[in-house]
């Protein structure tokens, strides 16, 4: 598994959270699968994976790669890249709404990843 050393953090509406993409770029029986890793930063007691298996991850991506997987948002063609903080925020921001509280305590995992990305809008991955 690709793991970063130390998750990355991000601010947002006055909540601060880790997160950090996940992916297995030798696990050919399962590709694509990949999970974010959510903690909120007030509550380590809490971690929330959410799994993919539909987003296929180019597997030479960095954080600030310009390449991703090629699908619409909202009718329109985009670059999806998982890795981004932008496409993090719109999980964590989902997620912390709709699926869990930040003060639960334990490990969450959602299985349905995909169909969050399609709740948000993102369609038709290549």
């Amino acid at each position: 598994m690709k793991n970063r050393v130390k998750l990355r953090q991000m601010t947002f509406n006055g909540d601060s959270y880790m997160w950090a993409y996940h992916y297995d770029d030798h696990d050919f029986k399962n590709y694509p699968y990949s999970y974010y890793l959510f903690v909120p930063k007030t509550n380590e007691k809490l971690k929330v994976r959410v799994y993919f298996t539909r987003y296929a991850p180019n597997m030479d991506l960095d954080a600030y790669s310009e390449e991703g997987s090629i699908c619409l948002y909202k009718g329109e063609r985009i670059i999806l890249n998982l890795c981004r903080p932008f496409f993090a925020r719109q999980l964590i921001e989902y997620v912390f709404s709709n699926c869990c509280n930040k003060t639960d305590v334990g490990e969450i995992e959602i299985k349905d990843g995909d169909a969050i990305l399609e709740k948000l809008g993102y369609t038709e991955f290549d």
